[in-house]
């Protein structure tokens, strides 16, 4: 029965991750035809990207309050069901204002899955969560990857609304399977020897967790400036929709090994290597488009998606070590991911706003390169000793 309970919910988290981001590159890959059929502007457009990571981060930032009422598995429903919602809606638009709207549905709906996944795969799986957040992000990435993939396909055969809106039968399966999942109870709060809890400093007063959440954001950033602007660029130096899509699937399918494998190197509890190679990465590819973006795309592409894959789950994992309490642990995750996908949000539309400026993405990629080698800085200062003082409470410090 263990056995049983554990493969239902792999498969119920493998199946709600392929659903969190074909929302994001689905749209990407038929921009040129959605500017044409809505009569998008390029503000519009920069907002497409954005809007989702920006409303994934307002519905997290909401998190350490809802994890207090509420179960992850109870969480987890209401968000399916609003992506499930946002990405249906995709049939009957008629305006670019709709599309907004069901980006911005969409964006509230996975925020709140991956506000509470990381939470619950700490309460159901203790000491292998760094494997299980692995497998997570590979799941959520592959799907960005089917996204860019299949959408042009689809798009030729069946219409491109069809082809945006028939992603949400993926996330019907994806909550039917959560409705079947049942996870254990939260461990209690700590308490002091005197049997009173401990009074939790809160998350926005803690540098670290500033400092972990800038991290995380930048990161996803570098995603998703390159999920929206990557296939447009390509395509406006003569590439085809579908080989444009093509790379970007590449790009995924690299992050999705990257997720899957990086996360199990992971020795005792340091991180900082793993991610300074997944930065080292990143560099490489952003530095490959910039100087020499026709010389080796699918290589350029292939080697930052490794490093952007692997470096997803690992500054999750990163969060999840500093605080030894799933529950605690778990509204630190939701607070990263609050802030850090607010800030993530705000970098495509920045990106396209340089492209408007200086009329190519070279300034873009020269600003995610500069961003990588400033958070390779700021990981070195995530020592494993570090953990424990930087959220201690006061008295704690004092003695």
């Amino acid at each position: 029965m263990k056995r049983d309970a554990t493969f239902l919910t792999l498969a119920a988290l493998v199946t709600a991750g392929l659903t969190m981001r074909p929302l994001l590159t689905s749209v990407s890959t038929q921009l040129p035809y959605l500017q044409h059929a809505l009569a998008l502007d390029a503000t519009a457009s920069s907002l497409l990207a954005a809007l989702p990571m920006l409303m994934m981060g307002i519905s997290a930032c909401a998190g350490s309050a809802l994890l207090r009422r509420y179960s992850a598995r109870s969480l987890l429903l209401p968000g399916l069901l609003l992506l499930l919602t946002g990405t249906a809606l995709r049939q009957w638009m008629s305006s670019g204002e709709l599309l907004l709207a069901t980006a911005a549905l969409g964006g509230v709906g996975i925020g709140l899955v991956q506000m509470a996944m990381p939470g619950a795969l700490r309460q159901r799986f203790g000491q292998r969560t760094p494997a299980v957040t692995g497998l997570w992000s590979g799941a959520l990435m592959g799907g960005g990857g089917l996204g860019a993939a299949l959408t042009p396909w689809l798009s030729s055969h069946v219409g491109w609304r069809i082809a945006l809106s028939g992603w949400s039968l993926l996330i019907l399966l994806a909550l039917a399977l959560w409705t079947m999942v049942r996870l254990p109870a939260p461990r209690a709060v700590a308490h002091t020897t005197a049997g009173s809890p401990v009074r939790e400093t809160p998350l926005y007063r803690i540098p670290r967790a500033w400092a972990l959440a800038l991290s995380f954001g930048l990161v996803n950033g570098t995603y998703a400036s390159l999920i929206a602007w990557l296939p447009d660029a390509l395509i406006a130096i003569g590439w085809t929709a579908q080989r444009s899509g093509t790379l970007l699937a590449l790009m995924i399918a690299a992050q999705v090994g990257g997720a899957l494998g990086l996360p199990l190197l992971a020795l005792g509890q340091d991180r900082r290597p793993l991610l300074l190679l997944c930065l080292a990465c990143q560099a490489i590819g952003l530095s490959g488009f910039l100087f020499a973006p026709l010389a080796a795309p699918w290589l350029w592409a292939s080697v930052a998606g490794v490093g952007l894959g692997g470096a997803f789950p690992l500054t999750l994992v990163l969060a999840l070590d500093h605080l030894p309490l799933p529950a605690r642990a778990a509204r630190l995750v939701a607070f990263v991911q609050g802030i850090g996908f607010c800030a993530a949000g705000a970098m495509p539309f920045i990106a396209g706003q340089l492209r408007i400026i200086t009329g190519s993405l070279n300034a873009a990629w020269g600003l995610h390169l500069v961003i990588v080698c400033l958070l390779m800085a700021l990981n070195l200062r995530f020592h494993p000793k570090s953990y424990a003082q930087a959220f201690a409470s006061p008295t704690q410090r004092q003695s």
